[in-house]
């Protein structure tokens, strides 16, 4: 979606440890909540849309947008926009909602194991790294009647952790874009003077603009960064992210992941389809090199545009993949409990530690905690939060307040959001890198039902070399691609082909309706090619590291000899 920043640098590089994918953790925090914002992907931009279609009249039809919003800095200066064709439904939804999905539909690469001579050298304690709503209805101080000049305030309102307003530009204005950037700076959204650039396409096309900023005072999740999805539902026939401005701020190779549920398999209407060359992942610890090899496929696209098909199946298999059958259960065992009891101070706060074994990762928690505890002066909602049983006995808790508004503000979104993708049959995930010179036209995406199943379980065999000289972990192993082509490699920490090897894309492709496919670039073959010479000869990675470290040292030392013979 877009995303114009101004002191804010959007993050486009993950945590290294996790390599682009979210990774479920434990945490070490002993309160009610604590920063978890690890657990989330800060390197891309998540969309989960639902097309609802209308088949008899098809402009009739709507999409709903769940959209996660990340960001890097201080959260007063967080500005967000997105240009809408009709007046949207706003709604908000939970960042639980995308740890679960993207970890449901993550890319698994697994090796089936085949073994020749005679056994490994046994260690044991080595590790197999491969085997692994409700809207808050406060009045807004924007009347939803005001007109100012060439700025109609369609409506003004807030949800959740914003504020948001909906304006239409007068066409007729001298330069609607600049008009629509003053009045936003004005109002206090704080976004940059370059953004009336590419703001102009769509008002042109006379597109409202909604805009979106964390609620002033009061929030003190949102100094922690704490920004939940939101959920847009507009009158669309098609899913398309207006990418345009999203380059004002944009850095480089910028993750955009998206899932469409929809009647049908989906794909990238006017974006190329690649399909990767498995033979560049490193199957071992594919999380380390899969996003290098994304971002070097998208690059063989035309003009840098292009959508890798990770997932195309049935929404049937993820019906509780964002709110589970466990969850259900949870939550109906816990209202019946509590609704029972006395609402006293001691059951409200045995109420919040229990709920907060399940939930206090979930957006919308420390709100719900702060609404329903009375504090004394001298103690914080951190003081409480992170040492509650230290202050069990000068608290009081509304336990009726806190079972509605953890129902309101915890629970409903996360399963709302699972009701919105069980609405269809099909759900298609798919990923890409941009920079800000590739993005030019926005992406659209169309649903086929002649279009294949992708499992986003890769399979391969591998055959491992064994002798008693060598452990499992020395030992030369052989990858049989199911592709085609086979893998040669010795150990499993350094993989033996790299980025610019051979191609990153085995096959370029552009998909239109009806199954057509005008195939743009076939690598297959010399692929293959590559694969049967074999790797290139090169010093493994570890001993290129101890080579580093033996140079830096020549040179540290080379460094004081020259400063003591100059002395």
């Amino acid at each position: 979606m877009v995303r114009l920043l101004k002191h804010i640098t959007p993050l486009t590089s993950i945590l290294t440890c996790f390599h682009l994918y979210s990774i479920p953790t434990a945490n070490g925090c002993g309160g009610f909540w604590c920063n978890n914002n690890l657990r989330l992907n800060q390197a891309a931009e998540n969309i989960l849309f639902i097309q609802n279609q209308n088949k008899t009249h098809p402009s009739e039809s709507t999409v709903t947008a769940v959209v996660q919003i990340l960001y890097d800095g201080p959260s007063e200066r967080f500005a967000w926009l997105l240009p809408v064709p009709t007046e949207p439904e706003v709604d908000v939804s939970s960042n639980e909602a995308f740890v679960r999905l993207m970890s449901s539909t993550d890319p698994q690469f697994v090796l089936e194991e085949l073994w020749e001579g005679n056994e490994c050298q046994f260690v044991p304690d080595k590790k197999f790294k491969g085997a692994d709503v409700m809207a808050n209805t406060a009045e807004s101080s924007a009347s939803v009647e005001e007109i100012e000049a060439d700025v109609t305030v369609v409506k003004a309102d807030s949800v959740g952790p914003y504020d948001y307003v909906l304006i239409k530009i007068n066409p007729d204005a001298e330069s609607p874009a600049e008009v629509a950037v003053d009045w936003l700076q004005e109002n206090d959204y704080d976004v940059f003077d370059s953004t009336a650039t590419v703001l102009d396409p769509y008002l042109q096309k006379q597109m409202m603009l909604l805009a979106f900023r964390l609620t002033k005072g009061g929030n003190d999740a949102a100094d922690v960064g704490s920004i939940r999805p939101v959920v847009l539902t507009y009158k669309s026939e098609k899913p398309m992210i207006p990418l345009l401005p999203t380059a004002v701020a944009a850095n480089d190779d910028m993750g955009i992941r998206v899932w469409v549920a929809s009647d049908h398999p989906v794909y990238p209407a006017n974006y190329n389809s690649l399909v990767l060359n498995e033979a560049l992942i490193h199957w071992f610890d594919w999380r380390s090199t899969y996003n290098d090899v994304v971002t070097a496929a998208a690059n063989e696209a035309e003009d840098g545009q292009g959508f890798v098909t990770e997932l195309a199946l049935s929404t049937a298999s993820y019906k509780d993949a964002i709110f589970s059958v466990n969850d259900e259960e949870w939550w109906k065992n816990f209202q019946e409990r509590y609704v029972k009891m006395e609402p006293t101070d001691s059951n409200g706060f045995d109420a919040i530690q229990e709920a907060s074994w399940t939930v206090r990762f979930w957006d919308g928690w420390r709100e719900t905690v702060a609404a329903s505890v009375l504090l004394p002066k001298d103690v914080s909602l951190d003081d409480f939060g992170t040492s509650p049983f230290l202050y069990q006995d000068q608290v009081q808790v509304n336990l009726t307040t806190f079972l509605q508004l953890l129902e309101i503000n915890v629970v409903l979104p996360l399963k709302h959001t699972q009701d919105l993708l069980n609405r269809q049959p099909h759900l298609t995930r798919m990923y890409t890198t941009m920079s800000a010179w590739e993005m030019t036209q926005d992406p659209v995406f169309d649903s086929d039902e002649l279009l294949p199943q992708v499992s986003n379980v890769h399979t391969a065999n591998i055959t491992v070399h064994c002798n008693n000289d060598v452990t499992y972990w020395e030992a030369q192993w052989t990858i049989h691609l199911s592709g085609g082509g086979n893998i040669t490699g010795v150990g499993r920490d350094d993989w033996p082909y790299l980025l610019g090897d051979m191609p990153a894309t085995s096959k370029v492709e552009q998909l239109s309706h009806m199954g057509a496919r005008d195939v743009i670039r076939d690598n297959q073959d010399e692929i293959l090619r590559k694969l049967e010479k074999g790797p290139m000869n090169r010093t493994s990675g570890s001993n290129q590291r101890y080579l580093c470290v033996f140079v830096g040292e020549l040179l540290a030392v080379a460094s004081f000899l020259f400063l003591v013979f100059e002395f």
